[in-house]
């Protein structure tokens, strides 16, 4: 029973990325196990997004682990344990941190036990930089504690690029890149475990950085971000992206002269819109609540997948309640057709 309503709620998230996204591309899901013990590791940098497009993108049952401040309500606990999520706290959550998280790692043994699959974000921290930051140890903890109890269980490590070409606006477009597996099993010493794990950290870092754009000059990043942006730069193919910040660091490529196009689906957008008004209308608000830029398509997605769904339907009642069935359907069907073709032909704006 926990299957189908994980499946449930999968099938109908997928739909919400649809929606939210212009374009969703996946690519390496051949690197994807098909069973075993299995660590998604991925680079974090827009919030829950982030966290379900990789259960979304691939067939593999996933848990992962969530910020406990999340769980703070107990039905939205028990609503984000259903979907095989894990609370895990940080120092800010209070003094019992250790302790909790303690519980979490031996969940996560008996998880990988089982070879199912995990889901981590291994910087820590979601950002809105174009760079891969420093890896914490906690997904290393998790294998060594899993080895030291089952040793003759296999860890691999599936690193995940996720590249968006923008993080704030709407409609953006997602890559999602699945690297190479990596066997956990060749960076631990489980009879002597170290404490740095520098070995396994450098390795997935390493992996990272292959998938996603990683701007190591920390000193240049805005210039180099906005000379990027001057030429074009499509962030959702890192390898194309890398070519071209070469291109820009050796002074070898010239400013791409700006050019004005005219949308043609403009009054289609507009009629989407006033087709909208209300569920837009508590998106102004409840954007400018908004603290942490970060959750700013988290918010988003969360509007998408519960009120302009609930709008659309009540505004369906309504027309068979005045008219009948046939219209009903043409209503609602219209809804979903002028929401696909905005979302496929509007230039993404805030």
């Amino acid at each position: 029973m926990q299957n189908v309503w994980y499946n449930i709620m999968r099938g109908y998230l997928k739909i919400g990325l649809f929606f939210l996204h212009k374009n969703i591309t996946v690519l390496g899901k051949e690197n994807i196990p098909k069973k075993g013990a299995i660590l998604f590791i991925g680079n974090h940098q827009n919030a829950l997004i982030d966290a379900i497009l990789i259960p979304t993108t691939t067939k593999r049952n996933i848990h992962f682990l969530t910020r406990a401040s999340a769980f703070t309500n107990k039905l939205v606990s028990d609503f984000l344990k259903s979907l095989n999520m894990i609370p895990v706290y940080r120092i800010r959550d209070g003094v019992n941190t250790i302790e909790k998280n303690l519980k979490v790692f031996e969940q996560c043994f008996e998880i990988l036990k089982d070879e199912k699959a995990i889901e981590i974000f291994a910087e820590g921290a979601h950002h809105l930089k174009r760079q891969v930051m420093p890896l914490k140890k906690g997904f290393a903890r998790i294998v060594l504690g899993t080895l030291q109890k089952y040793p003759d269980l296999e860890i691999q490590i599936v690193p995940v690029g996720l590249n968006y070409d923008s993080h704030l606006n709407f409609p953006s477009s997602v890559s999602v890149y699945y690297g190479k597996p990596i066997v956990a099993n060749n960076f631990i010493d489980v009879e002597n475990p170290g404490t740095r794990f520098s070995e396994i950290l450098n390795e997935v870092s390493s992996a990272l950085k292959k998938l996603t754009l990683h701007i190591e000059d920390t000193a240049n990043y805005d210039k180099i971000i906005a000379e990027l942006n001057a030429h074009k730069v499509d962030y959702t193919k890192p390898l194309e992206a890398y070519k071209l910040l070469e291109k820009i660091e050796t002074n070898s490529i010239k400013p791409m002269p700006k050019k004005r196009k005219i949308n043609w689906f403009t009054p289609i957008h507009l009629l989407a819109k006033l087709n909208s008004l209300f569920p837009l209308l508590i998106w102004r608000k409840l954007k400018s609540t908004i603290k942490d830029l970060v959750f700013t398509n988290t918010f988003r997605f969360a509007l998408i997948v519960t009120i302009f769904p609930l709008f659309y339907l009540i505004q369906t009642g309504i027309v068979y309640y005045f008219f009948n069935l046939k219209y009903a359907i043409i209503y609602l069907v219209s809804c979903i057709v002028l929401g696909v073709i905005s979302k496929k032909t509007m230039n993404v704006s805030l």
